[in-house]
């Protein structure tokens, strides 16, 4: 009786059988999906494993030996892997998703297949928490705009010009910052926004009581969020109020001028601040 026999006895048709302990082959295939840049995973992996680059849209674009022999998987977010995708990887054991979301791979037909899937939580979080105070900053002191008119020839040699290229700046010292989901992005963005002086505020109900103490913010409601503050920067997996399609949304999403709050008929809150109108 052959042991891929006894490996797979009792198992539902389809499952990988878990691994078990003893040698693994020396040389397993890992394969990066999505991508063709070798320059952190090869130094990393290239005596514990043979690595693959497919650079691929698709699993139709995945040569058959990696489909047949390939252990491991590195995701970026290109790719999607459905569940008729999954059944196309034979040897497959580990999915690693560089990045925090998971929106491109179908999770339950994963685990229903055997196969672990990983993510990498921190990523990026220091750039996104610096782009996100990027478009913040840039609303209250209108870089892009003076940016802009530099660039089509103004120049300003009075005080009434200063007061016409620079309208609608404002002073950021002791405004309030909204933010919703105070996560590792959200922490980042609130602490950089605290050193120029915001006052934050935020609303998150995942969040264990004591945490806005330790950080020295100040936890409301949804509509407090919305209605004390000029700015709201929701650091979710994903907001109706935003253009978000994947759950590592953009620092252009999370940043600040969320426009169905702005625009609400019963709002009105935004008219004491007419340079963040829509």
């Amino acid at each position: 009786m052959g042991s891929s026999h006894l490996l797979n006895k009792g198992l539902p048709l389809g499952i990988r059988p878990p691994i078990m302990n003893g040698p693994m082959h020396p040389r397993p295939l890992v394969a990066l999906l999505d991508g063709r840049d070798c320059t952190i995973e090869m130094p990393i992996l290239k005596d514990v494993a043979t690595v693959a680059f497919c650079d691929a849209q698709s699993t139709q674009e995945i040569h058959e030996k990696v489909l047949n022999e390939a252990v491991g998987a590195l995701v970026y977010h290109t790719i999607t892997l459905m569940r008729e995708d999954l059944d196309k990887f034979k040897a497959l054991r580990i999915i690693v998703r560089i990045g925090s979301g998971f929106d491109n791979i179908d999770i339950k037909s994963a685990g229903d297949l055997g196969i672990a899937v990983c993510n990498m939580p921190a990523a990026s979080v220091e750039e996104t928490a610096d782009s996100t105070l990027c478009h913040i900053l840039n609303l209250y002191r209108r870089t892009t705009w003076l940016h802009q008119a530099l660039r089509e020839g103004t120049r300003v040699q009075s005080v009434e010009q200063i007061r016409e290229v620079a309208s609608g700046a404002a002073r950021i010292r002791g405004e309030t910052l909204g933010i919703i989901g105070l996560g590792r992005v959200g922490q980042a963005v609130a602490l950089r926004a605290k050193a120029f002086g915001f006052n934050v505020i935020f609303y998150d109900p995942y969040l264990s009581d004591g945490v806005e103490r330790a950080l020295g913010l100040q936890r409301v409601t949804p509509s407090r969020t919305c209605s004390s503050t000029a700015t709201v920067s929701p650091s979710t997996a994903a907001s109706t109020s935003t253009t978000t399609t994947s759950s590592t949304t953009l620092p252009s999403n999370r940043c600040a001028r969320v426009r169905s709050w702005l625009t609400r008929p019963e709002g009105g809150w935004w008219r004491r601040k007419p340079w963040l109108r829509p």
